[in-house]
């Protein structure tokens, strides 16, 4: 188990028995070793995550942006996270930002999801034609 990890497991613990406070502090650590941008990046989403649980939005929002902005060029997965971030930045009245990382996240998902599609159709069309040869696809 990696360094990031092991400061996640940690905070989740606190976390579940509902001290988020210092599940904060413990990710706040964590964000502070070398890490690669992704691995900082949901550690960011993860403190601003239990910031809004502590009905702290502001503090939230700003580790949302920071995740945001250190990945926005980063190729990762969908997350149901990012409709709590931009349903935060809403209810903090800071529609600008939910308008422009809604837009970007929605970019950025519609290329990995395209490029997913081709896969399938690229896999498909390998399927159809081993079937037309008169091989059968287990």
């Amino acid at each position: 188990m990696n360094r990031y990890k092991k400061y996640v497991s940690k905070a989740n613990r606190y976390e579940i028995f509902g001290f988020r406070k210092k599940a904060i502090k413990i990710m706040e650590l964590a964000i502070e070793e070398p890490l690669s941008k992704l691995e900082m990046g949901s550690g960011l989403i993860y403190i601003g995550l239990m910031y809004r649980k502590l009905n702290d939005l502001n503090n939230a929002n700003v580790y949302f942006e920071k995740a945001l902005n250190l990945c926005k060029d980063e190729k990762y997965p969908y997350s149901p996270n990012f409709k709590i971030i931009i349903q935060s930045f809403l209810e903090n009245k800071e529609s600008d930002k939910a308008t422009k990382w809604n837009a970007h996240l929605t970019e950025s998902n519609k290329k990995i999801a395209f490029f997913r599609y081709r896969a399938i159709l690229l896999w498909s069309g390998s399927r159809l034609l081993i079937n037309k040869l008169g091989m059968y696809w287990n």
